[in-house]
C-alpha cells in the first residue's frame, strides 16, 4: 500500500510539472535590454513589442538603472521579452532575427528599437523594431551602456520623434492660450455683420428687373423694323458707292485696289454684324440658357444674402458659437 501510494504521488508530481511547465517549455522566449535616452512616459510593463507592426513580445521590466550600467550613462533601461515560439510557429519564421545564434548578425544588419505611440488618446507607447542599415552595429559607432558583460544582449535604440511632437503640441496649446479669443470672436462677428449690411443694401429684385428689362429692350430693338432697315440701308449705300466707283471705270491702279479691299472688308463687317445680332437675340430671349443662368445667379445671390443675415443674427445672440459651434438643442 505504501509503495502504491508513493508511486501515485510521484506520477501526480510529474504530471503537475509537465502540465504547468509545458507552457514555458513550449513557449521559447529570449530577453533583451534596451536603453532609451528619452522619456519613457507611457511605456508600461506588458506594453507590446512589435517588429514592423507585428506583435512579437512584450515589455518585462522598466528600471532606473540596470546592473552593470556605466556611471556616465543616464539612459533608461528596459527589458523586453521576444516570443520566439510565436515567430516560428504562428508567423512562419524558421530562423528569427532574435534567435541567440543570429542576434549578432541582425545587429550587424542594423536591427534597432525605438518608441512609438500606441494610442493618441491614452498616450501609451510600444517598442518598435526595424532594420536600419545606416545604423548598423559597429564597435566604432555603437554606444554601449554596459561596462561589463552580463547575461543579456543589448539592442541599440533610436530616438523617436515623440519628444518633438510633444514639444510642438505644447507650443500650439501655448499659442492658443495667448490668443485673445474674445477679440477674435468680435472681429468675426463684425465682419459678418458688415457683409450682411452690404448685401442687404443691394436691391437684388430691382437689379434683376432692370437687367431683365434691358435684355428685353435689346431683343426688341434687334427684332424691330428700324434695326433691319438700318442694316438694309447700309447695304444699299455700300452698293451705291460700289456702283459709282465702277461708273468711273476705276478698274486698275492703286485706287482700284483700295476700293476692292474696302469692299471686301465692308461686306465682311456687315455679315459679322448680322451674325452678331442673331446670336445676341438668341442669347437674351426669354427661354435662352444665358438668361436662365443669369436669373438663377440672382436667385442664389438673394438666398446667400438671406443666409448671411440669419447667421449674423444668430451670432449676435450667441457670440460663443464662433468657437463652440451650434448647440445640439438648436
Amino acid at each position: 500500500m505504501i509503495g502504491a501510494f508513493v508511486t501515485v504521488m510521484l506520477l501526480l508530481i510529474v504530471g503537475m510539472v509537465m502540465y504547468f511547465g509545458s507552457a514555458n517549455f513550449l513557449n521559447r522566449s529570449t530577453q533583451f535590454i534596451l536603453f532609451f535616452d528619452q522619456s519613457v512616459n507611457g511605456l508600461l510593463v506588458g506594453s507590446p513589442v512589435k517588429f514592423r507592426g507585428v506583435p512579437v513580445g512584450e515589455v518585462k521590466r522598466i528600471m532606473i538603472r540596470a546592473e552593470g550600467q556605466r556611471e556616465d550613462s543616464t539612459a533608461i533601461p528596459v527589458v523586453i521579452e521576444i516570443n520566439r515560439s510565436r515567430l516560428e510557429n504562428d508567423l512562419g519564421v524558421s530562423r528569427t532575427a532574435f534567435a541567440p545564434e543570429s542576434i549578432h548578425e541582425s545587429l550587424e544588419r542594423g536591427l534597432v528599437a525605438q518608441l512609438n505611440l500606441e494610442s493618441v488618446i491614452t498616450g501609451q507607447l510600444f517598442v518598435e523594431f526595424s532594420f536600419e542599415p545606416a545604423k548598423a552595429f559597429s564597435a566604432e559607432t555603437h554606444i554601449d551602456h554596459l561596462n561589463e558583460s552580463i547575461d543579456i544582449v543589448e539592442i541599440p535604440t533610436l530616438n523617436s520623434s515623440l519628444d518633438q511632437i510633444t514639444a510642438d503640441l505644447a507650443q500650439i496649446i501655448a499659442d492658443i492660450k495667448d490668443l485673445d479669443l474674445q477679440e477674435l470672436s468680435e472681429n468675426i462677428n463684425t465682419l459678418i455683420i458688415s457683409a450682411t449690411t452690404q448685401l442687404q443694401g443691394l436691391d437684388t429684385a430691382a437689379i434683376s428687373t432692370s437687367i431683365t428689362g434691358t435684355a428685353d429692350e435689346i431683343q426688341n430693338f434687334i427684332a424691330s423694323k428700324q434695326f433691319k432697315q438700318s442694316v438694309d440701308a447700309m447695304r444699299i449705300a455700300f452698293d451705291q458707292v460700289s456702283a459709282t466707283a465702277r461708273s468711273f471705270n476705276i478698274e486698275e491702279g492703286p485706287l482700284a485696289d483700295t476700293i476692292d479691299t474696302w469692299s471686301a472688308q465692308i461686306t465682311q463687317t456687315l455679315d459679322s454684324f448680322d451674325r452678331l445680332s442673331n446670336e445676341a437675340s438668341a442669347l437674351i430671349e426669354p427661354g435662352s440658357d444665358l438668361r436662365h443662368e443669369f436669373e438663377s445667379m440672382l436667385r442664389e445671390l438673394v438666398r446667400t444674402a438671406r443666409s448671411i443675415r440669419l447667421l449674423s443674427e444668430y451670432i449676435e445672440r450667441n457670440p460663443n458659437a464662433i468657437l463652440t459651434g451650434r448647440s445640439q438643442e438648436e
